[in-house]
């Protein structure tokens, strides 16, 4: 089903009144439906009328004394209320509005003008709305992407430190390899540099103690069970 932002409704005897005022918020961008133009042969009237009221944002309703006691008027503007559709009347001539009909009406008598005060009311076209609610939809999208892509990205790793000094001397101690065993039973690999320190990026999770293992040419081997959130600190001795 079309979906339009106004269904004029109107008396066959002010279509050149009405006309204008069609013309006037096509001109706008807003999509119109006006029964003559919109019905196709063989649909039925009635049924038609009440989707396509359905269908609407709006209905504005050109008055008029040739609007007055029509059943089909009646019946939109009745069935209008009921799906708590917005009833804008246009007034084409003096002719009061029906009582149930508790708003005020457009009077002016240009179409150009009545167009641009009923603007106010329309608000933005359904084109417009549209390519709103399409941007609304990308960026919502991409957002949930973002947020799916942080909740299944792996966690970032770990890190391990330790430093290691000759037990004699004090001095930091070069080129020691460091082997952290951690609790899958995985060895990760180090060296320490010149200022005796390495450190080893781990993958989650990471584990409350951690096993590691020193080895240097002309040093004794050592090992120890550290815990794995501090820098680990050791010395190791030189073969006599």
């Amino acid at each position: 089903m079309t979906k339009y932002d106004v269904f004029l409704s109107y008396s066959r005897a002010d279509t050149e009144l009405v006309a204008p005022l069609r013309d006037e918020l096509r001109r706008m961008g807003y999509r119109v439906f006006f029964d003559v133009q919109s019905i196709d042969p063989g649909e039925q009237w009635k049924r038609r009328l009440e989707r396509s009221i359905g269908a609407s944002r709006t209905i504005v309703l050109c008055w008029s004394q040739n609007t007055r006691g029509s059943e089909y008027i009646t019946f939109e503007y009745s069935r209008a209320e009921a799906l708590r559709r917005p009833v804008l009347p246009w007034l084409l001539d003096k002719t009061p509005l029906p009582a149930m009909l508790e708003v005020q009406g457009i009077t002016a008598t240009d179409a150009a003008q009545a167009a641009a005060q009923l603007q106010r009311a329309l608000g933005w076209t359904l084109a417009r709305r549209r390519r709103l609610w399409t941007a609304l939809g990308v960026l919502a999208a991409c957002l949930a992407g973002i947020a799916l892509w942080y909740a299944l990205r792996p966690p970032p790793p770990w890190q391990f430190s330790a430093e290691v000094t000759d037990r004699v001397t004090g001095v930091p101690v070069s080129g020691v390899e460091v082997d952290v065993q951690t609790g899958q039973g995985k060895i990760n690999r180090a060296f320490t540099g010149s200022d005796g320190a390495c450190t080893i990026q781990l993958p989650q999770p990471e584990p409350a103690t951690v096993h590691i293992f020193l080895r240097k040419d002309g040093y004794e081997r050592d090992e120890a069970v550290a815990p794995a959130n501090k820098i680990f600190k050791t010395d190791m001795a030189k073969l006599p």
